[in-house]
């Protein structure tokens, strides 16, 4: 009877436990529901923010509101619900701390349905692919794995500063070349020989053909995908090329790289690179498992990491142009530790401090990616007492984060003194300035796989440049010093507007070096 009598209370505790989570939810619920949804601009009844919205330089804009609302600004396009992020505490709380909810992607029909990115790494949903997708581009990009990249790297390297050498008015195609080559070597093997490859022009097209397309999510289809179902004219011609542009570039950027280094897995004369490893993990007699998510992979590591390292290589030839204090610093630290008897090599990399400040530097005065790429949230959340809708695309402003004159005073000047102190004659790195890598390369789960392979291509060639030549301002006629444009394109990546540069060899013995 007592053991009867003992089982029912258990029972009834069980199910008044149950019926109380039950009610708490619900009362959570409700709350939540009554959380206000975060402040921002006003908007007009049906349509919310959408002609508000910047078509140009939006990072400004954004910054401009959060200075009036907050750091979390809250804007509604068509019923759509969008969140900026406008300092690092808060995309670091939502998309780092809470990533298993905001590593999503937002629905983009355009890119996706329309345009062939649906199996795209950049554009997956949170999911399955996504991981396996990491999972590959991490084998072959993580830290251990870079010592298989770093000689082909080296050699990159000393090939472009001898192409600048012989002609350095075409620096911004060896730039273009340099970065593709490095990607295009860890992908498929493939060797490039002239800034004029159809593997570097294909990926050079396909970048301005995406942002010809404008910011990314926000074309009607995007909002209202039921109008993809109309014909493409009627967004005009130019948009009707571009799109089947696009999709063209995207077939030829996967299936013909991926094809040739398969056809040479079959005969045994395969490359060492990120797709023959994948083949030889996935093989299964003539068949090979997960064959779409490795021609995207390798594919996205191609398409989309060449192009970030062009803009951060153009905008330290600008910095240097414009900061020859800087250069010259930089410059005297490494012929300090090289003495003129070789050139810079990766290994070099920890006794460089200050070259490595000054990337920092570049990373932080022009941010390559200033919005990123928007994340999604797939459920409903609270943050500092704000409603965030499931479904919200959240957006992380970069620059602004990175121009905020609490964290970096003056901000719109160059200045990589501000990452570092001197004690007993050592550069030391502060600890009370944030560094600008930890924001440059994303956040969460989004955090770009391919950072150690883009910051070792990035760094090798700028100490090469900076070994071997002196960067300068042209001068027009007069003998006045002509100025590049700071007011970069707009893009998911900004790049600088054309500009000029001289390039001229610092000795004869740095020649010799490089020739040698």
């Amino acid at each position: 009877m007592l053991d009867w009598i003992q089982d029912r209370v258990g029972s009834f505790q069980v199910v008044a436990l149950v019926t109380a989570l039950v009610v708490f939810k619900k009362i959570l619920d409700r709350l939540q529901d009554r959380l206000p949804f975060p402040p921002g601009p006003k908007g007009i009844p049906w349509v919310g923010n959408v002609l508000q919205m910047p078509l140009d330089k939006q990072w400004m804009k954004f910054a401009d509101w959060a200075k009036i609302y907050g750091p979390v600004v809250g804007l509604k396009v068509f019923g759509k619900s969008i969140i900026l992020l406008d300092d690092y505490e808060s995309a670091s709380d939502l998309l780092d701390s809470r990533g298993a909810i905001y590593s999503s992607r937002p629905d983009m029909p355009l890119a996706n349905r329309y345009g062939g990115f649906s199996h795209a790494l950049t554009t997956l949903p949170y999911g399955d692919l996504f991981h396996l997708q990491r999972k590959f581009m991490n084998r072959a990009l993580n830290p251990s794995a870079m010592n298989l990249w770093l000689p082909m790297i080296a050699e990159n390297a000393r090939a472009f500063a001898l192409n600048v050498l012989e002609s350095p008015d075409k620096i911004r195609q060896f730039n273009r070349m340099y970065a593709g080559s490095n990607i295009l070597m860890m992908a498929y093997g493939y060797k490039v020989d002239s800034p004029d490859d159809p593997w570097i022009l294909r990926a050079h097209e396909a970048t301005q053909t995406i942002e010809s397309l404008g910011n990314i999510g926000a074309h009607p289809i995007d909002i209202f995908p039921i109008l993809g179902n109309l014909p493409f004219r009627i967004w005009g011609k130019d948009f009707v090329t571009n799109m089947a542009t696009m999709k063209r570039l995207l077939h030829e950027m996967s299936w013909i790289p991926y094809n040739t280094v398969k056809q040479q897995f079959f005969t045994g004369s395969a490359p060492a690179c990120m797709v023959t490893s994948l083949l030889e993990e996935n093989a299964k007699g003539a068949e090979f498992q997960n064959e779409t998510s490795i021609i995207w992979a390798s594919m996205m590591a191609y398409g989309a990491g060449a192009d970030t390292t062009v803009a951060a290589l153009d905008t330290f030839i600008i910095a240097m142009m414009l900061n020859p204090k800087v250069q010259k610093k930089a410059q005297a630290e490494i012929d300090n530790l090289l003495q003129g008897e070789r050139l810079p090599a990766l290994e070099d990399r920890q006794s460089l401090p200050y070259l490595e400040a000054i990337l920092k530097e570049v990373h932080r005065w022009q941010p390559v990616a200033p919005l990123g790429l928007p994340h999604a949230v797939i459920e409903d959340d609270e943050y500092n007492g704000m409603h965030i809708p499931a479904g919200s695309m959240i957006i992380f402003n970069l620059w602004s984060m990175l121009h905020n004159s609490k964290d970096y005073p003056d901000p719109e000047s160059f200045n990589p003194d501000r990452y570092i102190r001197e004690d007993d004659g050592k550069i030391i790195f502060r600890k009370d300035v944030r560094d600008p890598e930890d924001l440059a390369f994303g956040f969460g789960r989004r955090l770009c796989p391919g950072r150690h392979f883009a910051s070792a291509s990035l760094w090798l060639a700028t100490a090469m440049l900076l070994t071997v030549f002196d960067i300068s301002l042209p001068v027009d006629e007069a003998g006045n010093p002509i100025l590049p444009d700071l007011d970069y394109e707009n893009g998911i990546v900004s790049h600088p507007k054309p500009y000029k540069c001289v390039l001229k060899p610092r000795s004869e013995n740095s020649v010799e070096l490089l020739s040698s």
